[in-house]
Parts: structure tokens; sequence; C-alpha cells
């Protein structure tokens, strides 16, 4: 007899279930391949604590400048408290700063500025510049702002000008005053130039013609003993001063008159020892040296003439023109 239940049963029928494995397991059974719900909730924490330790990190990042301007803006109004305290509680600007409070009405007027003793509005105790600065911290920067901004202001046009012209006008308008200046200095050097050569010719002039007059004495006096005497040294004297005298500056006058001291200036050649055939004796060589001598005598005034200024030779030059223009056949 056949029992209803399959506990006596070894095996299966084709089809049928597999022992000791119930329908509802059966059913809830994962498929092949398939990860577990273990491996599903341990990825989906993963996931969530990335994100979360990103998002801390973007919180981070998105803090951090906000966190830090505090920190410069204290930074930058404690540079700005002590460039204040710096300039308007110097000596020199005391006075002033007291001014522009009592302007803004922050001080009480009538105080004593000078002798650093203030009176706020609205206080009726007396106290220093100092203490002020440091109880009413905003009345301070206030007036102080005022203060530096004015004198910043003042500066500004002194800068640019009286009149607010930019640097190129200025430059502009200065520019005759520098041109004149600068032709002034032009003219004072060239002056100075011609002055100092001036100077140096004339006393070429006179050396060259003391030179001159000495070796032509002494050569004339050697010649009334001897019509043979040397006269080397009274030809290197005269052409030496013939050489300065053709370097004298113009005007023209002036260059003529040089030649024709060059012309003018005796002993180009030794004194004869003969005269047609006849061999001078003492008295007769006596007689050529005396004359020889007159001629060395005038040479002192024909080259110390050349010393007058530009304007007596200018107008010799002039004259001389008008003159030769006057002459017969001259040219029109």
């Amino acid at each position: 007899m056949r029992q209803g239940t399959g506990h006596g049963r070894r095996g299966a029928p084709n089809g049928g279930r597999a022992p000791g494995i119930r329908p509802t397991e059966r059913a809830t059974a994962p498929p092949r391949g398939s990860r577990s719900p273990a491996r599903r909730v341990h990825g989906f924490t993963a996931v969530r604590g990335a994100a979360v330790c990103g998002a801390a990190l973007l919180l981070a990042a998105a803090t951090a400048p906000a966190s830090a301007a505090p920190w410069s803006a204290t930074a930058a109004a404690s540079g700005e408290r002590d460039v204040q305290l710096v300039y308007c509680l110097a000596a020199a600007h005391r006075d002033d700063l007291v001014a522009a409070a009592v302007a803004l009405g922050l001080l009480v007027p009538g105080g004593a500025a000078g002798q650093d003793s203030v009176r706020p509005v609205g206080s009726g105790g007396r106290m220093t510049l100092q203490r002020w600065a440091e109880r009413r911290e905003k009345d301070f920067s206030r007036a102080c702002s005022a203060l530096m901004a004015a004198g910043a202001d003042s500066r500004e046009p002194a800068a640019q000008g009286s009149d607010g012209d930019g640097w190129f006008v200025t430059f502009l308008k200065g520019l005759p005053v520098l041109a004149v200046g600068a032709l002034l200095t032009l003219g004072g050097q060239l002056s100075e130039r011609v002055s100092s050569e001036r100077r140096q010719l004339r006393q070429r002039l006179r050396t060259d013609e003391a030179a001159f007059r000495g070796a032509a004495r002494a050569y004339l006096a050697a010649y009334e003993d001897d019509a043979d005497a040397d006269h080397a040294a009274v030809r290197s004297a005269r052409e030496a001063l013939a050489g300065t005298l053709f370097q004298v500056p113009g005007p023209a006058a002036r260059r003529r008159a040089a030649g024709l001291a060059v012309e003018g200036l005796p002993l180009a050649e030794p004194l004869p020892s003969s005269r047609e055939g006849l061999v001078l004796g003492t008295e007769d060589r006596a007689r050529e040296a005396r004359a020889a001598g007159d001629a060395v005598d005038r040479v002192p005034r024909s080259v110390s003439g050349l010393d007058r200024g530009v304007a007596h030779w200018g107008w010799r030059t002039v004259r001389e023109w008008r003159v030769r223009r006057l002459e017969p056949g001259a040219a029109v």
C-alpha cells in the first residue's frame, strides 16, 4: 500500500522537485551569476561614503575663501588704521587734524589745538589727541581720512601747474625761455672764445714784434761796424712776425691793415755793403742803419693799431667800401 507522503521515497520522478527543497525555497533562490544582497548593501555603503567625503571637501573649499575674507579685510583695516595714526598724529599734522574734526562737528570748537587737548562733542571731559583716537576710533578715522584727502587734492594741482596745464603745454610755454637761455649761453661762450683768441693773438703780436725789433737793432749795430754782419736772426724774426700778422681776423679793413704792416716791415734783405760799385764806409753804413732804424721804430705803431675793437674796423670797412664806389670807373 503506497503512502501519501514522500518521506519513504528515494528519488523523484523525472520532472519532479529535488528531494529536501521546498517550493518556496525554489522560488526565492537567486539566479546563477547575480550578486547577492550582501554585496549590494556593501557597494551602496561605499558609494554613499565617497559622496559624503566629496561633499565635505566641496564644502570646505567653498567656505575657505569666506573664512579668509574677514581676515584679509581685518588686515587691510589694520594697515589703514596704522597709516592714519602715523600721519594724522604727527606733530606737523595735529593742528590740521583738530581743525578738520572741528569742521566736521566731531570736536568742540575753541579747543587749544596746539596744546594737544581736545574736547569731543557729547563728552564733557578733555583728553589728548592720542586718547581721542583710541576712544573715538570712527570719529578719528573720519577726520583723518578727510585731512589726508584734502592734502592729496591740494598737492595735485601743484603737480599739474598753477593753471592746470599738462607737462607738454608747460614745456611749450617755457620753450622760448629755454631758447633764449641757450642763445645767451652760446653767445657768451662765443664771446669768451673770441676774446681769448684775441688776447692770445695780441700777446703773440707783441712778442713777435719785440723779438723783431731786438734782432733788428742788434743787426744794425753790427752792420755799422761790419757790412757783412749776420742777417739770419733778423730774417727769422721778420718771418715770424709776418706770419702772425697774416692771422689777424676780420673785418676786411683790419686784414688789409695787417697786410700793409707786413709789406712795411723793413730789413727783408741785408743792408748793402756797396752802392754803385763803391764800398760803403762807416759814415755811409751809419746813414743806412739810421734809415732802417726809423722804419723799425714805426713797426710797433702799425702793429698796435690792429688791437682796436671790431666796431672801429667795421666802420673802416664800410667807409673804404663807399670810397671805392665813388672812385671814377668803379662798378656800380
